[in-house]
């Protein structure tokens, strides 16, 4: 199948609504759907996307298109790539398409082979009594270990590299996928004699693994190293089953490890994830964002939680997520937290979790002043105005310092900061008449031969919307958004897909609009000519010019 024709196919049956609700929270906004980018960080929702017209367009950043660009964009994929996963989550079979096929084969069998070292570990597990006794110890349940297809790897040196190539899977792809590094004594397994948790993205797609041992050898934990598709400072774990649990209640919890989700999880905390054995990033914070602005934070009550806490408060206030902080006894971790007291002391405990300015003056010895300037200082980094003065108030009231000197403050922290705040989108500034004949071809791309014959492309200013009007009349009434998309560079799709979501013009006066739109772009048209004509001293051409002038303005009066 060629790539045009997969393409097509592709996004006849895709939603793109509902493949975009695995990555940004949406809501209805008119015919249309809203939610906050997942490409620049926002506090209003400017996000768009049409059901209808199958395209997205954020009108804070200007990023537009249909959904293999929204997949390129997010998950830093090739044309091909895209158009692979979307063929797979589809079940349209690729047999020949005549694009990029290198990058998107690899990943595709990167994904083969670490569906096959799961299933092998999976099975591993069946028949290991001690990794099994061992995870029956923890509290694990026979239901979880299905859910997260939880695994065992044998303390071979390369039974899982012997499987592998049994199977038929090359060298190179086991090791692009971290299975398995090459010494001087040959080819051995990355994983031995741990308990092994699988990684999925959120399209669920085995994209890594985690291994925990069973005694006191260090490391405890040992991640998949970073590959085409694995990058620990992006992944979540659990995400592609908290997912839909997060949107659903609103905020995510946030735990420290593999086996603190997963308890979470047991005990009907669904909407529970954790980072893989490294402190919160900004992109953990910014995929996140595209689900929900609220988490609690769920550290171990030890100094190394209290810190790791402090950390990720920072990250949160830069990206507008309102968070709460749970720190549990000390000693304890969700996980024995739950096993020793249950469910509903564990609730009890998240719905009493402490807001940034309650944990921080909590968990700081020094003077109010102190403590009022730390938590000024993660004030200063938030953008969302309410919740900055909701944060302040509640530390006037808890430091007895009175909220005008703290406001005070805070503007002289802001000032001083040279941090930028929110990037946004500045379009460029289009003639008017311009961007309505645009919008309207779009629309109607069947009126493209009637209005392009009136018009002469000299008339139009701007280079990106002359480009625009040049495809649309090659193409004339087959001038889809879908095919433009194909043809589009980044300044041209975002002008497509800003107008195709927000047209500009009132669709029953089309004709009215038109013509005016015309006339307006004439009548500048002559007035440039008559400028360089009255800079020239060239009388002779200045009357020919008015006269044009009065033709047109009576013919538009008429």
């Amino acid at each position: 199948m060629k790539a045009g024709g997969l393409l097509e196919e592709i996004k006849s049956q895709t939603d793109i609504v509902e493949f975009i609700s695995d990555y940004v929270a949406l809501k209805k906004a008119g015919q249309n759907y809203k939610g906050l980018c997942p490409f620049h960080t926002e506090k209003t929702p400017s996000f768009m996307v049409s059901r209808s017209k199958q395209i997205f367009h954020c009108f804070g950043c200007g990023v537009g298109g249909d959904v293999v660009t929204f997949l390129m964009k997010h998950d830093n994929l090739t044309f091909g790539e895209a158009l692979h996963a979307l063929a797979k989550k589809s079940g349209i079979k690729v047999t020949d398409v005549a694009f990029d096929r290198k990058y998107s084969e690899r990943r595709e069998q990167i994904i083969r082979a670490n569906e096959a070292a799961l299933k092998f570990y999976m099975k591993t597990l069946r028949d290991a009594k001690t990794a099994k006794e061992y995870l029956k110890q923890r509290g694990i349940s026979d239901d979880s270990i299905a859910r997260f297809s939880i695994g065992y790897a044998p303390d071979h040196r390369n039974m899982l590299y012997a499987h592998m190539k049994n199977i038929g899977t090359s060298d190179s792809i086991i090791v692009d996928a971290g299975l398995i590094v090459q010494d001087g004594k040959g080819s051995r397994d990355w994983f031995r004699r741990r308990i092994i948790f699988p990684i999925f993205s959120v399209r669920k797609d085995v994209i890594a693994f985690g291994g925990r041992v069973m005694d006191d050898t260090m490391p405890k934990y040992l991640n998949t190293p970073e590959t085409q598709l694995f990058k620990k400072s992006e992944a979540l774990f659990a995400i592609d089953l908290a997912k839909d649990e997060i949107r659903r209640k609103g905020y995510a919890i946030i735990v420290e490890g593999y086996l603190d989700a997963i308890m979470c999880h047991q005990y009907g905390f669904t909407n529970a994830i954790a980072p893989l054995g490294t402190a919160l990033t900004a992109r953990h914070v910014q995929k996140l964002k595209s689900m929900t602005n609220r988490v609690v934070l769920i550290f171990d009550g030890d100094e190394a939680g209290i810190a790791a806490a402090k950390r990720s408060l920072s990250l949160c206030c830069e990206h507008d997520v309102r968070a709460k902080i749970l720190p549990l006894p000390h000693g304890e971790d969700p996980d024995s937290f739950l096993r020793k007291a249950g469910p509903d002391a564990f609730r009890k405990e998240i719905s009493s979790s402490k807001s940034m300015v309650a944990f921080l003056s909590s968990g700081s010895r020094g003077p109010s002043i102190d403590i009022a300037r730390e938590v000024l200082a993660l004030i200063a980094l938030i953008k969302d105005m309410l919740l900055a003065d909701e944060l302040l108030r509640e530390l006037s009231d808890r430091s007895r310092i009175h909220e005008a000197v703290l406001r005070s403050e805070l503007e002289k922290m802001r000032k001083v900061d040279t941090r930028s705040g929110e990037r946004q989108h500045v379009a460029p500034r289009y003639n008017r008449e311009e961007l309505i004949l645009l919008s309207i071809l779009l629309a109607f791309p069947e009126k493209s031969a009637l209005v392009l014959s009136q018009l002469t492309f000299d008339e139009i200013s701007d280079e990106t919307i002359r480009s625009l009007l040049r495809k649309i009349g090659k193409l004339g009434a087959g001038a889809n958004i879908s095919f433009l998309l194909e043809d589009a560079d980044e300044a041209e799709r975002s002008l497509i897909t800003g107008l195709s979501v927000s047209p500009g013009f009132d669709h029953e006066q089309v004709d009215v609009n038109v013509a005016d739109c015309l006339s307006r772009l004439r009548q500048r048209k002559i007035d440039r000519e008559r400028q360089v004509a009255e800079d020239n001293g060239d009388i002779v051409r200045l009357d020919l010019l008015l006269k044009e002038k009065r033709k047109h303005t009576k013919q538009d009066q008429t």
